[in-house]
């Protein structure tokens, strides 16, 4: 059974590996081959989702600069098997627009969720049909005035960019968003190009990338930092740093191995959850293909192995935390913690099996017999699930999270921007 295992990991590291990437770009050029259509952008926009209007803004600035082809697409918000939690996923878009729009150059005067009449209002302009890049100008300046919360400027802008009976928005954004689905994923603020996809501002560094590449221009730099972010306090008192993981997610794994470096002196508590499936959440194939794919691209950005997966839903996850629940005791989590992630996502290691768990353990410098006394204990579920509790209390459900001071985020991406928020804080607090 761990042979086999191990095998299945070295199969999803081919997959995930040059090999399949290049196999993906070579079906998505012949398919445009084929349909005698050039390569394009295409941005998938939710009028409803902040980080949408963020990724219209860099599109913007990546069509100019690079001259390529977009296709700008009106869609639903995301459908409920893979939104599990819709009203927090909206007030938490709305506060991390905000964090991003003071870390990256892009702008974002959103305070609250879009007035449900702006919303309608915006739906009837944007499914009016006009040239592509009209299409993307009308997107920036409609959904900026929305987000702005200026009435008085949109109604002008209705009026420039005309509108369409509100009756033909439900159908045409729900058939975008089929095709969104059919295309291979899922939400909003998404640009496709050349078989790949990029989520938000954090990615499209790695599409420009590509874009300087297929049109021989040196790399403009679009996506970058803001150049002046000051001193600012985290918090009046001590800091210390609270970070939910799970042991499924790989997104908390690069986040365990990072983790240590961004905090310096700062103390961390660590917070395992149960898997989202665990917690009555669905993970459809979509989100999922997506999710391993994108985390093996963040994996070799930032040298963290990554690809040989065994997947620990059920007993290994159980397994893990009970003896993380244990560890946690001795003050021993966090390097267990990552020695069982770094099983499940880049060994092939199978957390159900004594042998590969008592690898993990030992590898934590912690004693495997112990341990093994550990397994099964209630107490470690009941304190998972508190875990789950104290990240809704943040208005949060999806791992990994952290809340350091004033800051809360959700997602590894996040972890620059809390260094930069860390160096603030050290910045007005020289002492």
């Amino acid at each position: 059974m761990i042979i086999a295992k191990r095998l299945k990991g070295k199969a999803i590291a081919t997959w995930l590996g040059p090999t399949g990437e290049a196999a993906r770009r070579a079906v998505a050029g012949l398919r445009d081959k084929v349909n005698k259509a050039p390569r394009r952008l295409d941005l998938y926009v939710d009028i409803a989702d902040p980080w949408s209007y963020l990724a219209a803004q860099v599109t913007d600035r990546l069509v100019r600069a690079y001259g390529v082809d977009i296709a700008v697409h009106v869609i639903t918000p995301p459908a409920s098997d893979v939104d599990p939690a819709p009203a927090l996923r909206a007030r938490h878009a709305v506060r991390d627009a905000q964090l991003l729009a003071e870390y990256w150059n892009v702008d974002f005067a959103g305070k609250k969720e879009a007035d449900p009449v702006s919303l309608r209002e915006v739906g009837t302009a944007l499914v009016r049909e006009r040239p592509a890049a009209e299409q993307l100008q009308a997107v920036l300046e409609l959904t900026g005035a929305m987000w702005a919360g200026d009435k008085k400027q949109l109604a002008l802008l209705l009026g420039k960019w005309g509108t369409e009976s509100s009756m033909r928005v439900p159908p045409i954004l729900n058939s975008n968003y089929e095709a969104l689905r059919k295309a291979g994923h899922y939400q909003g603020g998404m640009l496709a190009y050349g078989g790949e996809w990029y989520w938000g501002v954090d990615r499209l560094g790695y599409l420009e990338e590509v874009l300087a590449r297929d049109t021989g221009k040196p790399v403009a730099g679009v996506v970058e930092p803001r150049a002046e972010r000051g001193a600012q306090k985290l918090s009046d008192k001590p800091l210390t740093c609270e970070m939910w993981f799970s042991f499924r997610s790989p997104y908390s794994y690069l986040a365990l191995e990072q983790i240590e470096s961004v905090l310096g002196d700062v103390p961390l508590t660590l917070r395992p959850v149960l898997p989202m499936v665990a917690r009555g959440a669905q993970l459809p194939s979509v989100k999922r293909m997506y999710i391993v794919r994108d985390a093996k691209r963040e994996a070799d950005r930032l040298g963290i192995p990554f690809g040989e997966i065994c997947d620990p839903l059920g007993t290994g996850v159980d397994n893990c935390i009970a003896i993380a629940h244990w560890a946690n005791q001795r003050g021993a989590l966090l390097p267990f913690a990552k020695s069982a992630m770094r099983g499940i996502w880049a060994e092939a290691r199978d957390m159900a099996e004594y042998v590969d768990l008592k690898h993990v353990v030992e590898r934590a410098g912690l004693p495997w017999a112990e341990a093994k006394e550990a397994l099964g204990r209630e107490e470690a579920t009941k304190w998972a699930t508190a875990n789950a509790a104290d990240l809704a209390v943040i208005s949060l459900w999806g791992v990994p999270s952290f809340r350091c001071g004033d800051f809360v985020a959700w997602g590894q991406d996040r972890l620059p921007l809390l260094a930069d928020r860390l160096r603030r804080h050290r910045l007005a607090n020289p002492s």
